[in-house]
Order: structure tokens, then sequence, then C-alpha cells
């Protein structure tokens, strides 16, 4: 299958390792509330439309964000969605000019070639741009994929503790090999020691993010467990995260820490 037969396929068949596309079910599922059975009235048309618009307009933004994307993979990925989001625009000019006429033909508007003719102009510019989708498609899968991204919990907390050596010590609690990743949230029950300013900090995985509890702060409970006064939730919350970017939440986090 070639690039021009398939580009609009990367963000149907893209599996994030840690998610499985869990999140992209969550995000679409109000969208799917909607388009399981179609929309039947301008309410629900009104709607699909809106939730369009801020999808692009919260993409934008987080395309702005430092670690948005870490590999050709998942930018193609991203591409192929927004040029498929393009042909969804281009059908849907076609679409608000056929409903135009409706509405004309059952009289509830008039005098609409104007505006018919600048529909036709806008879906041409439209067109011409899709053109270079599979072009481009292209171009960002021959790009060579310079980092390899951690599989599981544990290869990013080891992958975290070298990175910030030499406060932190890597602490495993299981055999090589012995922990699978599962949809608990709870990680591999391995931990990062960080030493900050005369304190020490545990980083591990915990109800599907990654927290850090200063260890001098914890109070033992009859039961045997431990609650911790100072806690600190990261930003970034797969496994599969880029082991920078945890580093770079590490280090932001401690700064502010009292």
């Amino acid at each position: 299958m070639t690039d021009t037969e398939n580009w609009r396929t990367h963000w149907t068949t893209y599996e994030d390792a840690d998610t499985d596309r869990g999140i992209v079910h969550d995000v679409c599922n109000g969208i799917r509330l909607i388009t399981e059975t179609g929309a039947h009235d301008p309410v629900e048309t009104i709607a699909l439309s809106i939730a369009g618009a801020e999808a692009a307009e919260a993409l934008t933004q987080a395309l702005e964000r430092e670690w948005a994307l870490c590999t050709p993979t998942q930018l193609t990925a991203t591409a192929s969605a927004v040029f498929s989001q393009l042909e969804g625009v281009l059908a849907n000019l076609h679409a608000l000019r056929a409903t135009l006429d409706r509405m004309e033909a059952r009289q509830e508007t008039a005098f609409t070639d104007t505006t018919r003719d600048r529909l036709k102009h806008v879906a041409a510019a439209v067109d011409f741009a899709r053109g270079f989708a599979p072009g481009v498609i292209s171009a960002l899968r021959s790009l060579p994929e310079l980092v390899e991204l951690p599989t599981d919990a544990h290869e990013l907390l080891a992958a975290v503790a070298s990175l910030l050596r030499p406060d932190a010590e890597f602490r495993a609690f299981h055999e090589p090999g012995a922990y699978r990743e599962d949809d608990s949230g709870f990680g591999c029950g391995c931990e990062v020691l960080i030493t900050h300013d005369g304190h020490i900090w545990s980083l591990h995985r915990g109800d599907s993010a990654w927290n850090m509890t200063r260890e001098s702060d914890g109070k033992q409970q009859p039961d045997g467990s431990t609650i911790f006064s100072s806690w600190i939730d990261l930003e970034p919350t797969p496994t599969t995260t880029h082991p920078q970017h945890l580093a770079a939440e590490i280090r932001t986090a401690l700064a502010t820490a009292t």
C-alpha cells in the first residue's frame, strides 16, 4: 500500500503502549453519543460543529507545549488526523451548500447565489491544500526515530534515575523482567529516591499518575500504612512519557517545594 493510498490511516491505527487508545475513547465518547445514531436535529448538528471547533483550538494549544509530541511516529499520526480533518472540512463545505439549497427549497431563506459561490470558492481552496497531504505524510514517515521511549513504568523509572544522578537512586523491588504493565494505574512498585535540599523524595507510580512524597513527612498508621503530608502530583501521566519530560517536571516541582 502506498503513502498516497494510506496516509489517512495513520491516526486510526496508531496505538500507544500505555493508553491502548483508552484516552482516545474517553475524549471522543461525548461525540460518539451522537455519531453512533446520527444527528437528527439542529441542536445535535450544531453541537458536533462546536465540538470540532473546540477540539481544533485545543489541539493548537497542545502542540505549542514543549513535550506535545516526542517521536516522528506520533507526529505522523497527528498530521494524518489533521489532514483528515481537512478532508472533513471540505466535505462539510459541500454539505453546507446542499443544506442551503434545501433551506431555500423549503422557503426558509432566499437569494443564496452569492453565498453558494463563496462556499464553492472556499471548498476549492481547501481541496487544493488537501492535495499536499500524501507528500507531507510521506516526508514525516521518512524521518529517523532517534529516541526509544520506555514501554512501561519500570523502564521509565530507571531512565529518570539515570538522568537525575548523582542525586537519584533507582530502587527495584522485583526481578528484572518479572513486571508486566497492567491497567491498575500503580506501576511496578519500584521507586526512585531523589535527594534535594537535605530531604529525600520518593518518585513512584500511583493512581495512574506520577507522584513524589517526602520521606521525612511520613507518618506510620496503625494498619501499617504510611501517610505523607508532602505529596506532589506530576503533570505527565503516561508510563511511556519521555524520560527527559518527567525529569524536567521533577526538577520544577522540587524547585518550588516547601
